[in-house]
């Protein structure tokens, strides 16, 4: 398969790198975290999650990993600080 080059000027290729941007999400495309990176995120020790965990945080089990939206796990911890 051959390509073909075209030339861009500057005002589409500012144009379109605009419209592009326009549809990226200001928020990380992974909602979900593992249990080592949701303590990277709260600055917290694994076990404290897993202690979390028994005390209600909540988590979707995916086969022998437990998942964290975070969003979910910042309105627990807001509501039991």
């Amino acid at each position: 398969m051959s390509s073909i080059a075209l030339p861009l000027d500057d005002e589409f290729i500012a144009a379109l790198a605009e419209r592009v941007r326009d549809h990226i999400p200001l928020q990380p495309a992974w909602r979900f975290l593992s249990k080592r990176a949701l303590a990277e995120h709260y600055g917290v020790s694994e076990r404290t999650i897993k202690t979390f965990r028994e005390k209600g945080l909540p988590g979707v089990r995916v086969g022998r990993e437990v998942l964290f939206d975070v969003d979910a796990c910042d309105r627990w911890i807001e509501s039991h600080a």
